[in-house]
């Protein structure tokens, strides 16, 4: 793993994303070669533009609906994005295996398939970018509402000084190579691929913390 700062940054903006296989049936697989995540070039922009317009769809004033338990931020994005809330487990599963080092159960292909139908049934990059937004909000977000609850600071703070524990990947030197991104400023990564609902993440760990009651954060 690279931890230096600096480095990261800069191969956050010119290393390239470790290449995943085609896939054309609706599996973790098919998910993986069509979203924005683990593609580069001509690819990643068209795919990218795709999940920032659902991003669009969505007002962030709208993520602050009341919800508890350990997927209450993936059921306030849900019912957001027009989707029924009780889809969070099937979020969660596909998320458990979305990482390409992740091993793939059969439980989270037929999790993919459910998504697919739930989104209308074709599996297109749009629908792709539809459940990569609900995916890539999943794991990422509830980490930083389980930091934010452990320190009592507010999303905004851990996000600016202390990321939670996450990295990603790309390939240097020829190597897939671990980007620490637990460093100010890195939590939303850098360069191409920086997170495009940073606002949406941030807003969702607000509202799950403020329906919990917690005590106010600082």
């Amino acid at each position: 793993m690279i931890t230096d700062p600096a480095l990261v940054r800069e191969l956050l903006t010119t290393a390239p994303m470790p290449p995943v296989p085609a896939a054309s049936e609706p599996s973790v697989a098919w998910l993986r070669a069509s979203v924005p995540r683990f593609c580069d070039g001509d690819d990643h922009a068209r795919r990218r533009a795709a999940v920032c317009t659902e991003l669009d769809r969505i007002d962030v004033a709208d993520l602050s609906g009341n919800a508890d338990g350990p997927l209450a931020h993936v059921r306030i994005l849900l019912g957001a994005m027009e989707l029924p809330p009780e889809l969070a487990e099937a979020v969660a599963e596909v998320a458990a295996a979305y990482q390409p080092h992740a091993p793939v159960t059969p439980t989270a292909d037929a999790a993919v398939r459910e998504l697919v139908a739930a989104c209308g049934g074709q599996a297109d990059e749009a629908t792709a970018a539809r459940i990569c937004v609900l995916v890539q909000a999943c794991a990422a977000t509830g980490e930083l509402i389980a930091a934010a609850r452990a320190s009592n600071r507010t999303p905004e703070v851990i996000m600016a000084t202390t990321p939670p524990l996450r990295s990603t990947r790309r390939v240097v030197d020829g190597v897939v190579t671990e980007l620490d991104l637990r460093h100010p400023g890195l939590g939303f990564g850098a360069g191409p691929h920086r997170c495009p609902g940073s606002d949406h993440a941030l807003a969702l760990a607000t509202a799950v913390l403020a329906s919990a009651d917690d005590p106010a954060p600082r």
